[in-house]
């Protein structure tokens, strides 16, 4: 199914769709991103690498419209930028395709988290209106 590439093998790129499938799987939860697939996202499809895994995964996956921009920008940077000469489009296109199995549930969550946020917001403008202690380390926080 994959060829073997000058930095990456065959095995190697049957790991990083192993890795990937897990990940999208069990919902972009920190214990299955891998050093594995940080490395090949940030190598190979166009990322910078936010000084480690811990930067990465904090920048893409811990706010919903990060998420949202991390895959849009996979799937255009790898479809565009890797085309059939590229020694990672194997992996890249299989790559794509399990993010289409996944794409809705994942979307999902991602608007859930960013209404939840913006309840939270609310909710804390809220109270900042009525407490002005409150309002004062909220504002601390925020930082518009």
């Amino acid at each position: 199914m994959f060829t073997d590439v000058e930095f990456m093998t065959a095995k190697e790129k049957e790991l990083v769709l192993k890795n990937w499938r897990t990940f999208l799987k069990h919902g972009l939860q920190k214990q299955h991103f891998t050093k594995r697939l940080y490395e090949h996202l940030h190598l190979h499809c166009g990322f910078i690498a936010n000084f480690n895994i811990h930067g990465f995964y904090s920048t893409y996956f811990e706010a919903g419209q990060d998420t949202e921009r991390l895959f849009e920008h996979f799937c255009n940077y790898t479809a565009a930028n890797y085309g059939a000469n590229s020694d990672y489009d194997d992996v890249n296109t299989e790559m794509r395709q399990v993010y289409e199995e996944f794409k809705a549930k994942i979307l999902s969550e991602t608007e859930a988290d960013i209404t939840h946020s913006l309840d939270v917001l609310e909710a804390c403008v809220k109270r900042s209106k009525k407490d002005e202690k409150f309002a004062r380390q909220f504002l601390s926080k925020v930082r518009i």
